[in-house]
């Protein structure tokens, strides 16, 4: 297999989308030893897959690296079209290219703006958005490569989708969680054949670690234990976010929620 592809931008290609596909395919490839085969730009009839991974169980994925603005639909078209040769696919996006309503970055951060791409993957992944930083200084490097949740504000007004003139786009928080190796996991979500990490949910997390807040017993959350949970979560997860957690933990028995103050909360997500 040929492991220097050009780095020059063309009509249809810019230099930056050439070097993230290279260092990502080598980036992968040498901190997966399931991959048993390996190729850029794979051609798969109708389709140039970016990076394309054959992995020891027998899995195919491709990997789409996206840096310019891409709809929905190219999204779902694209995806279908590699789906339908059993092949999983995996959607990382430049986190400081045209593809990102905002510049994203490995932090947790409040009312950052998203796209409708970045919207619609983020439930494709079940609750994450993969991301790829690049430096592109004398020697091209990977400066980050991470993954995001997003949750919608507290602030009803800001949970709306907003339009510009050209474009449109969401409010959320974002919240980094760390991947904790490389290893891909191929499955079906929603319908598609997708590849993603064995990183843990940020929702999954946070149940998690109020369940462990509360001793593992079922206990009944009044406002002065509500105050305290948010007062230990706030800073990472949001209220947003801890309310959500909170409902569901109550839907599944695991803990109990005063009446009133449940009503409070569903009020204040719904």
């Amino acid at each position: 297999m040929q492991d220097i592809i050009s780095m020059k931008s063309t009509h249809s290609e810019s230099q930056s989308h050439k070097v993230m596909k290279y260092l990502l395919h080598n980036f992968l490839y040498s901190n997966n030893n399931s991959i048993i085969k390996r190729a850029l730009e794979k051609y798969f009839g109708n389709r140039f897959a970016d990076i394309y991974f054959k992995l020891s169980d027998g899995y195919e994925i491709v990997i789409e690296v996206q840096n310019s603005n891409i709809s929905v639909n190219e999204i779902i078209s694209r995806t279908k079209d590699y789906n339908e040769k059993g092949v999983h696919v995996l959607w990382i996006l430049h986190g400081e290219g045209k593809c990102v309503a905002s510049a994203k970055y490995p932090q947790d951060l409040k009312h950052v703006r998203i796209s409708p791409a970045e919207n619609f993957l983020h439930g494709l992944y079940g609750g994450r958005v993969y991301y790829l930083n690049i430096n592109l200084k004398k020697t091209p490097s990977i400066s980050a490569f991470f993954a995001l949740h997003f949750s919608k504000p507290i602030k009803k007004r800001l949970r709306k989708k907003f339009k510009t003139q050209f474009d449109s786009y969401y409010i959320r928080d974002t919240h980094h969680v760390n991947l904790s190796n490389l290893n891909f996991l191929c499955t079906t979500f929603s319908g598609y054949k997708i590849a993603r990490f064995y990183d843990k949910n940020v929702k999954s997390l946070l149940k998690s670690l109020i369940t462990s807040y509360c001793q593992g017993k079922r206990k009944v959350i009044n406002k002065t234990q509500l105050k305290q949970i948010i007062k230990k979560f706030h800073k990472k997860f949001g209220k947003y976010l801890i309310y959500d957690v909170l409902l569901d933990l109550e839907k599944e028995e695991i803990i109990d929620i005063n009446t009133t103050l449940l009503k409070k909360i569903k009020k204040k997500i719904s």
